[in-house]
């Protein structure tokens, strides 16, 4: 049975090799030609499906690079981690950690972030359902408990922080886009929330306050903290609207109470 992990563990390493040599083709029985033929054709078929998995999780990466860079991005990936699920929508989980440190790209130093992002709207399509909150239940809820609630947010739900202007990034690469293709790299920091209100993931800029406010709530902490946070990063924040506006987007799904 060892001998049989060891030549599955062979033989894995040689579909995702960045370039094969003799060693690699002892796994294969016969002439080495015959054996780098036939694994030619494994790997030829692993690649596509890479380049396929990373392609559709990446689609806005692979636009900033060109298709041939972004090709040589997920190979040299592929070649460090991979895939360890039948899934390939599961695929591409540590792009962005990878590209952190992969000095080829070191002169677009905006696209790990938009990888980060990239992701999280990948997983986003993917996530489960949740009904809409009733907000008529928050009427039911006795002032002086209100603080101590807990809001829980939408599986969908995901928040990028990221010097640089993620949202603007996202909206002038959709498909459609039709406005003025400029980017301010300048424009300081950016707070995205990712969410699915309906079949369709959304992207957007947060302001300071609401990112605080929902990063606390997404940490299960209770209302008052989560709001106090809110006040201590923007002072004017206030709730109310937003609340609603959430609840609304189906960013909030859910009630609890403080642990």
């Amino acid at each position: 049975m060892a001998d049989l992990a060891a030549l599955e563990r062979a033989f894995a390493a040689a579909l995702t090799t960045r370039s094969v040599d003799d060693a690699d083709l002892a796994v294969f029985a016969g002439s080495t030609t015959r054996a780098r033929r036939r694994l030619s054709l494994y790997r030829g078929n692993v690649q596509v499906n890479v380049l396929k998995a990373l392609a559709n999780a990446y689609p806005i990466c692979a636009k900033l690079v060109g298709d041939e860079f972004f090709d040589g991005l997920a190979l040299e990936y592929a070649a460090r981690e991979p895939s360890t699920s039948g899934d390939l929508n599961e695929y591409g989980a540590g792009f962005a950690t990878f590209l952190d440190g992969f000095a080829p790209v070191a002169q677009v130093p905006y696209l790990p972030d938009v990888a980060r992002l990239e992701w999280r709207v990948h997983r986003a399509h993917y996530a489960a359902d949740a009904p809409r909150l009733d907000i008529a239940r928050l009427a039911t809820v006795p002032a002086n408990r209100f603080d101590a609630l807990t809001v829980a947010l939408h599986p969908a739900c995901a928040l990028v922080e990221s010097r640089w202007p993620l949202a603007r990034l996202w909206d002038v690469h959709q498909p459609g886009f039709d406005g003025a293709f400029d980017v301010d790299f300048e424009g300081g920091p950016d707070r995205v929330l990712v969410c699915r209100p309906a079949f369709r993931v959304q992207v957007a800029s947060l302001d300071a306050g609401s990112f605080a406010f929902l990063a606390a709530a997404q940490a299960d902490v209770s209302l008052g903290t989560a709001f106090s946070r809110a006040k201590e990063a923007d002072p004017n924040f206030t709730l109310d609207a937003r609340l609603r506006q959430w609840v609304g987007d189906r960013v909030i799904v859910g009630l609890g109470a403080a642990a």
